[in-house]
Protein backbone atom coordinates (compact mmCIF):
# COMPACT_ATOMS: atom_id res chain seq x y z
CA UNK A 1 0.00 0.00 0.00
CA UNK A 2 2.59 2.61 0.66
CA UNK A 3 4.21 1.87 -1.90
CA UNK A 4 1.35 2.41 -4.10
CA UNK A 5 1.22 5.80 -2.56
CA UNK A 6 4.80 6.54 -3.12
CA UNK A 7 3.60 5.93 -6.87
CA UNK A 8 0.62 8.45 -6.90
CA UNK A 9 2.73 10.84 -5.14
CA UNK A 10 5.44 10.54 -8.02
CA UNK A 11 3.31 11.56 -10.57
CA UNK A 12 0.92 14.07 -8.89
CA UNK A 13 4.33 15.64 -8.68
CA UNK A 14 5.76 15.03 -12.19
CA UNK A 15 2.16 16.38 -13.63
CA UNK A 16 2.21 19.35 -11.55
CA UNK A 17 6.01 20.06 -12.77
CA UNK A 18 5.15 19.14 -16.42
CA UNK A 19 1.91 21.49 -16.07
CA UNK A 20 3.79 24.66 -14.52
CA UNK A 21 6.34 24.02 -17.75
CA UNK A 22 3.36 23.93 -20.41
CA UNK A 23 1.74 26.78 -18.48
CA UNK A 24 5.07 28.85 -18.61
CA UNK A 25 5.83 27.90 -22.35
CA UNK A 26 2.70 29.33 -23.38
CA UNK A 27 3.01 32.70 -21.27
CA UNK A 28 5.52 32.69 -23.58
CA UNK A 29 3.53 31.78 -27.14
CA UNK A 30 0.72 33.36 -26.36
CA UNK A 31 1.33 37.20 -26.93
CA UNK A 32 -0.37 38.63 -29.73
CA UNK A 33 -2.30 41.58 -28.54
CA UNK A 34 -1.44 44.37 -26.69
CA UNK A 35 -3.20 43.05 -23.25
CA UNK A 36 -1.26 39.98 -23.44
CA UNK A 37 1.99 41.86 -23.85
CA UNK A 38 0.95 44.59 -21.03
CA UNK A 39 0.46 41.08 -18.92
CA UNK A 40 3.83 39.97 -20.11
CA UNK A 41 5.28 42.90 -18.94
CA UNK A 42 4.06 43.19 -15.29
CA UNK A 43 4.40 39.78 -14.49
CA UNK A 44 8.36 39.32 -15.86
CA UNK A 45 11.54 40.82 -14.26
CA UNK A 46 12.38 42.74 -17.24
CA UNK A 47 15.59 43.82 -18.34
CA UNK A 48 17.53 45.99 -21.14
CA UNK A 49 15.83 46.81 -24.25
CA UNK A 50 12.52 44.56 -23.18
CA UNK A 51 9.04 46.14 -23.35
CA UNK A 52 6.36 47.32 -25.69
CA UNK A 53 7.75 49.65 -28.32
CA UNK A 54 6.63 51.22 -31.65
CA UNK A 55 8.75 51.62 -34.72
CA UNK A 56 8.65 55.93 -35.54
CA UNK A 57 7.24 56.39 -38.92
CA UNK A 58 5.04 53.13 -39.40
CA UNK A 59 2.91 52.75 -36.36
CA UNK A 60 3.97 49.02 -35.99
CA UNK A 61 3.67 48.08 -32.34
CA UNK A 62 6.20 44.69 -30.98
CA UNK A 63 7.21 43.73 -27.94
CA UNK A 64 10.76 42.72 -27.09
CA UNK A 65 10.91 40.16 -24.82
CA UNK A 66 13.79 37.55 -23.74
CA UNK A 67 14.54 34.74 -25.91
CA UNK A 68 12.48 31.63 -25.06
CA UNK A 69 15.67 29.54 -26.60
CA UNK A 70 17.58 30.60 -23.65
CA UNK A 71 19.76 32.69 -25.38
CA UNK A 72 21.13 36.59 -24.39
CA UNK A 73 19.61 37.56 -27.14
CA UNK A 74 15.55 39.33 -27.44
CA UNK A 75 13.04 38.57 -29.58
CA UNK A 76 10.93 40.85 -31.47
CA UNK A 77 7.20 40.19 -31.78
CA UNK A 78 4.57 42.02 -33.68
CA UNK A 79 1.43 43.40 -31.21
CA UNK A 80 -0.05 45.28 -34.01
CA UNK A 81 0.69 47.01 -37.59
CA UNK A 82 -1.33 48.54 -39.95
CA UNK A 83 0.98 46.18 -42.53
CA UNK A 84 -1.52 43.42 -43.46
CA UNK A 85 1.56 40.91 -44.23
CA UNK A 86 2.45 40.76 -40.75
CA UNK A 87 0.51 39.16 -38.14
CA UNK A 88 0.19 40.16 -34.36
CA UNK A 89 1.86 37.26 -32.26
CA UNK A 90 4.68 36.68 -35.14
CA UNK A 91 8.63 37.02 -34.53
CA UNK A 92 9.62 39.75 -36.97
CA UNK A 93 13.26 39.68 -35.67
CA UNK A 94 15.57 39.64 -33.30
CA UNK A 95 18.04 41.72 -31.07
CA UNK A 96 21.54 40.46 -30.03
CA UNK A 97 23.83 42.48 -27.17
CA UNK A 98 27.17 43.59 -28.25
CA UNK A 99 30.25 44.59 -25.92
CA UNK A 100 29.69 47.94 -25.91
CA UNK A 101 26.68 48.32 -23.41
CA UNK A 102 23.59 49.53 -25.10
CA UNK A 103 24.79 48.75 -28.62
CA UNK A 104 22.89 45.83 -30.08
CA UNK A 105 22.98 43.26 -33.36
CA UNK A 106 19.69 43.58 -34.83
CA UNK A 107 17.79 41.43 -37.36
CA UNK A 108 14.41 42.09 -39.27
CA UNK A 109 13.44 39.24 -41.05
CA UNK A 110 12.00 41.16 -44.98
CA UNK A 111 10.75 38.17 -47.06
CA UNK A 112 9.08 34.78 -46.48
CA UNK A 113 9.14 31.74 -47.92
CA UNK A 114 6.35 29.09 -48.16
CA UNK A 115 4.80 31.41 -45.31
CA UNK A 116 7.80 31.39 -42.97
CA UNK A 117 10.40 34.10 -42.52
CA UNK A 118 13.57 33.87 -44.45
CA UNK A 119 15.87 36.56 -45.67
CA UNK A 120 16.64 38.96 -42.76
CA UNK A 121 18.93 42.42 -42.85
CA UNK A 122 21.10 43.28 -40.08
CA UNK A 123 21.77 46.70 -38.74
CA UNK A 124 23.55 48.06 -35.86
CA UNK A 125 20.45 49.46 -32.72
CA UNK A 126 21.37 51.52 -29.69
CA UNK A 127 19.54 52.10 -27.52
CA UNK A 128 19.21 55.49 -25.69
CA UNK A 129 17.99 55.94 -21.98
CA UNK A 130 17.59 59.80 -21.66
CA UNK A 131 15.15 59.66 -24.76
CA UNK A 132 13.59 56.31 -24.28
CA UNK A 133 14.34 55.30 -27.45
CA UNK A 134 16.59 52.50 -29.62
CA UNK A 135 17.86 54.41 -32.86
CA UNK A 136 18.65 51.94 -35.77
CA UNK A 137 21.70 52.41 -38.20
CA UNK A 138 21.45 50.72 -41.25
CA UNK A 139 24.13 49.43 -43.65
CA UNK A 140 25.23 52.78 -46.15
CA UNK A 141 26.36 52.08 -49.45
CA UNK A 142 28.05 54.99 -50.89
CA UNK A 143 29.34 55.39 -54.36
CA UNK A 144 31.33 58.45 -56.02
CA UNK A 145 31.75 59.33 -59.40
CA UNK A 146 33.57 62.75 -60.30
CA UNK A 147 31.57 63.27 -63.00
CA UNK A 148 33.08 67.04 -63.39
CA UNK A 149 36.24 65.26 -64.94
CA UNK A 150 34.20 64.70 -68.49
CA UNK A 151 32.42 68.31 -68.24
CA UNK A 152 34.44 71.37 -69.69
CA UNK A 153 36.34 73.90 -67.17
CA UNK A 154 33.20 76.17 -67.23
CA UNK A 155 31.34 73.84 -65.86
CA UNK A 156 33.48 72.00 -63.15
CA UNK A 157 33.38 75.62 -61.25
CA UNK A 158 29.42 74.86 -60.82
CA UNK A 159 28.61 73.10 -57.67
CA UNK A 160 25.14 71.25 -57.26
CA UNK A 161 24.41 70.06 -53.71
CA UNK A 162 20.88 68.90 -52.28
CA UNK A 163 20.03 68.89 -48.55
CA UNK A 164 17.00 67.31 -47.18
CA UNK A 165 16.71 67.81 -43.28
CA UNK A 166 13.68 64.78 -43.25
CA UNK A 167 16.81 62.53 -44.94
CA UNK A 168 18.73 63.18 -41.54
CA UNK A 169 15.70 62.02 -39.22
CA UNK A 170 16.74 59.30 -37.05
CA UNK A 171 15.11 55.65 -37.83
CA UNK A 172 14.22 53.61 -34.47
CA UNK A 173 11.96 52.60 -32.13
CA UNK A 174 9.97 54.60 -28.98
CA UNK A 175 9.46 52.72 -25.83
CA UNK A 176 5.68 52.51 -25.23
CA UNK A 177 5.62 50.44 -21.78
CA UNK A 178 7.30 51.19 -19.11
CA UNK A 179 7.97 54.59 -19.70
CA UNK A 180 10.33 56.42 -17.56
CA UNK A 181 8.53 59.38 -17.84
CA UNK A 182 5.45 60.88 -19.71
CA UNK A 183 6.07 61.17 -23.27
CA UNK A 184 3.02 63.60 -23.74
CA UNK A 185 2.58 66.83 -20.85
CA UNK A 186 -0.39 66.04 -18.67
CA UNK A 187 -2.80 68.72 -18.02
CA UNK A 188 -4.63 68.96 -14.37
Amino acid sequence: MMRHFGFIKTMLAAMTLACGAMAANARDQMIFDMESALVYCRETAMEGPEGIWEFAGDETQVLIKKETRGGKGYDIIVISTPDCRLSPGETIGNIQPSAKKGKYRMKLYVSRKMGTFSDSRTCMAEYIEKDDAILTHPVKLKISVRTMWFLPKFWRSLKISVDNPAASLPHGLVRIYPRKEPSKPVYL
